[in-house]
């Protein structure tokens, strides 16, 4: 009885896993975008960056002025920034 049971509920386990990833590809279609939106470029990146790649100033300076983490500025100098 409890295999039975263990059988039906890994195939119900899959059946919802099968539905998702279809619900996931149809949302993709219709244009809907998934995860944590990117930030927006601060006001004064284009005055920071380049006394920053002068060594003007240090990146945790740059950072500061620019009101980013560590993580994220290096992510967007590495991007170039849009």
């Amino acid at each position: 009885m409890l295999t039975i049971f263990g059988a039906l509920s890994e195939l119900e386990r899959e059946n919802i896993l099968q539905r998702q990833k279809e619900g996931i590809e149809a949302a993709r279609l219709k244009g809907k975008k998934f995860g944590r939106p990117r930030i927006t470029k601060p006001k004064n990146w284009d005055k920071v960056i380049p006394e920053w790649k002068d060594n003007k100033i240090t990146a945790v300076e740059a950072m500061k002025k620019l009101n980013m983490d560590r993580g994220t500025f290096y992510r967007r100098v590495k991007d170039g920034f849009m």
